[in-house]
């Protein structure tokens, strides 16, 4: 008989690499590659997106992912059990254009797993309102720095580019 007087604790993870790409362009989708990973220990598959659709809202609150000129944030693919995507944002910072800032990471709910990020800025050429998911990444105004393809979300917040 044997005692485990330790077990492990399921962890979220990507256990391959999702290749985020696609956002750039006259176009609101994404792609990636098909990709495991795992939520509290347990495996899961995703099969590839060849153009997909952006979630056009914050997977958890529904909110709309707006930005207007002189605004960035960090936007973090997730994807469920269930094999649904989503993105969450970080805070809103204010941007300037060639200016490095701080952008905070959202916080990752239970049941889901970030497997990248992409920093998204408004310049101040900007006209109106840019909604993510919808307007296009070539938007007036609006740069997407490359995204950032995870293991696990880092720990710390990132930076405009």
């Amino acid at each position: 008989m044997s005692l485990q007087l330790e077990q492990a604790a399921g962890g979220n993870l990507v256990l391959g690499n999702a290749a985020l790409t696609g956002l750039s362009g006259a176009a609101s989708t994404y792609s990636t590659n098909a990709f495991d990973y795992a939520i509290d220990g347990k495996a899961y598959s995703k099969s590839a997106v060849s153009g997909g659709d952006t979630p056009e809202a914050d997977a958890v609150s529904g909110a709309a992912l707006t930005l207007v000129a002189n605004q960035a944030a960090v936007h973090v693919f997730v994807v469920n059990a269930a094999g649904t995507v989503g993105v969450l944002r970080g805070k809103v910072v204010a941007y300037s254009a060639g200016a490095k800032e701080v952008c905070p990471l959202p916080s990752i709910p239970d049941g889901w797993v970030a497997f990248a990020y992409a920093v998204v800025k408004a310049g101040a050429t900007v006209s109106g309102t840019w909604t993510f998911g919808s307007s296009n990444w070539n938007a007036t105004g609006i740069v997407v720095d490359t995204p950032v393809n995870l293991f696990s979300l880092p720990d710390s917040a990132v930076y405009t580019a």
